[in-house]
């Protein structure tokens, strides 16, 4: 009987191990193909940031703002949830797939119809008469947006990153890289970012549609919509109040300060956000969709979670700080001498990369498990700080008081968020601490190289593109010194995560090629 006993737990302990190493295989290729298209993205992105800037005024990027802050409003109030809810239904089949698809695209029309109606209204509250035509021409873009909502989640779903991948990368390559910088070129002005934004929206919708050839069938079912629209509700309530909790601050900018504090202040905070985007977004499209197919294995969900924490700690600390240390001349390299008013207010936002970026991790597991209310209550929260944070700021020092504000609502927001995920997952503070402490020591490494060693390489160097690019060297070498010296012993979990996997990967792939031989 003991042999037995003994038996039955060394399978089941063969099984869990198993399971592990197919979670961690399909966690890795997942950020390998979304690292890759993040990377690219923000290349991109930093790329043609820095040629429209050249370009193009801060009042028609302020135009833009405007316009998108009106797009985002409606559609996160046109849509339901629905796309967030199929990646995270149980009962996933091409029924639900089809029923998704009718759903999302009356969303589409919905919102396309709001932003169509309601534009006048929006015009009028910024008192900027080119918004109407150019609020209308967007809602185009908000029904064909629409029209490939449930091809994203179904991709999600079946973690199949590389169609994501190539969905994320070409449309904005296309449109913001091709279209935007050519019609910039030939003085469209504001118009040149709105048709890049209805290529970027079309083309991506197709190349989804295409990407999902094989779950055109099903039917459209009562009760799966129900379903859908139950959790999806939750989902959108939350989306919508995400919108306030991220926009709301442009809306006070924008309202109080004008249209080219607008301008400035916008592409400070984008700039500060490309961390967010790099690591942020990385670890959100892979985890979500990875959480909510092992939404009731509570270990596996409290291991990705502390994982992912760790590294997002070990990336966006040491970055968080490099900027503030050297954010006039990340600006000047950016954006150019016409865009110096942005350096204070860079300076303070940069506090907050880390908070932007980590609490995504919170999101996504609050999203994963279905725990929608509780997550769009702390994003109601989080709006009221951000608006609160925003207007006291702009009433005490205009835009660098609005970043102060921001800054503080990040932090007050991660917390909350924090707490919320220690509840779903049964953590202790202290294991949470522990996620954080290898990001902070390499943050203060790294700081202390940079700080050291800046005032030489700014009497040294003039060119400020030349200035990151040493001072980006010089703080890479103390922080690898600094893992080696350290933790080559005992590395950071996510890191010999990493190491075992890459192991494991390499052990597999010489078996098989020895297999063939």
């Amino acid at each position: 009987m003991s042999l037995l006993n003994s038996r039955l737990m060394q399978e089941k302990s063969l099984i869990a191990s198993e399971r592990k190493q197919r979670t961690t295989r399909s966690f890795m290729y997942g950020l390998s193909w979304t690292y890759a298209s993040v990377m690219l993205q923000g290349i991109v992105k930093l790329g043609v940031l820095m040629l429209l800037a050249r370009l193009l005024s801060p009042r028609e990027f302020g135009l833009l703002g405007y316009a998108l802050l009106c797009a985002s409003f409606i559609e996160r109030l046109g849509q339901a949830g629905v796309g967030a809810a199929l990646v995270q239904v149980r009962a996933f089949d091409i029924d639900a797939v089809r029923t998704a698809h009718i759903l999302s695209m009356l969303s589409g029309v919905v919102g396309a119809l709001g932003m169509w109606v309601l534009a006048p209204f929006l015009t009028s509250f910024f008192g900027e008469p080119e918004l109407l035509v150019i609020v209308r021409a967007l809602s185009v873009g908000t029904f064909i947006e629409g029209c490939g909502m449930a091809s994203d989640a179904t991709l999600q779903r079946h973690l199949r990153f590389k169609e994501l991948t190539l969905a994320d990368n070409i449309p904005y390559v296309l449109s913001m890289g091709l279209v935007a910088t050519s019609l910039a070129y030939l003085h469209f002005g504001v118009w040149a970012l709105v048709w890049a934004q209805l290529v970027l929206k079309g083309c991506r919708t197709w190349i989804l549609f295409s990407c999902t050839r094989e779950f055109r069938g099903g039917k459209f079912q009562g009760e799966k919509a129900g379903e859908l629209m139950r959790v999806g509700l939750g989902f959108g309530l939350a989306r919508l109040l995400n919108f306030f909790s991220l926009q709301g601050d442009n809306f006070v900018v924008g309202r109080l300060l004008g249209t080219e504090a607008l301008g400035l202040y916008s592409r400070a905070y984008q700039l500060m956000t490309l961390p967010a985007m790099y690591v942020g977004q990385l670890f959100e499209r892979v985890m979500f969709p990875t959480m909510a197919r092992r939404q009731d294995e509570l270990v596996e969900l409290r291991r990705q979670f502390l994982l992912s924490l760790e590294a997002i700690s070990l990336v966006t600390i040491p970055i968080a700080i490099f900027m503030y240390l050297f954010s006039e001349h990340i600006v000047l390299a950016a954006f150019g001498e016409a865009w110096s008013g942005m350096v204070p207010v860079f300076s303070v936002l940069s506090w907050g990369v880390f908070f932007r970026t980590a609490y995504k991790c919170s999101d996504t597991l609050a999203r994963s498990v279905g725990a929608a209310y509780s997550y769009a209550a702390r994003q109601a929260l989080y709006t009221v700080l951000v608006v609160g944070g925003s207007c006291l700021g702009a009433w005490i020092y205009d835009l660098s008081g609005v970043a102060c504000g921001v800054v503080a609502a990040l932090l007050l927001n991660y917390i909350s968020m924090t707490r919320l995920s220690r509840r779903i997952l049964d953590l202790s503070w202290r294991s949470l601490m522990y996620a954080h402490i290898p990001g902070v020591n390499l943050g203060i490494v790294v700081g202390l190289s940079a700080w050291l060693t800046r005032d030489w390489i700014q009497t040294s160097i003039r060119h400020a593109v030349l200035v990151l690019i040493v001072a980006s060297l010089v703080s890479l070498v103390a922080g690898v010194l600094w893992m080696i010296t350290w933790h080559y012993r005992r590395p950071p979990a996510v890191i010999q995560e990493v190491c075992d996997y890459v192991k494991s990967w390499s052990e597999g792939r010489a078996a098989r090629a020895k297999a063939t031989a």
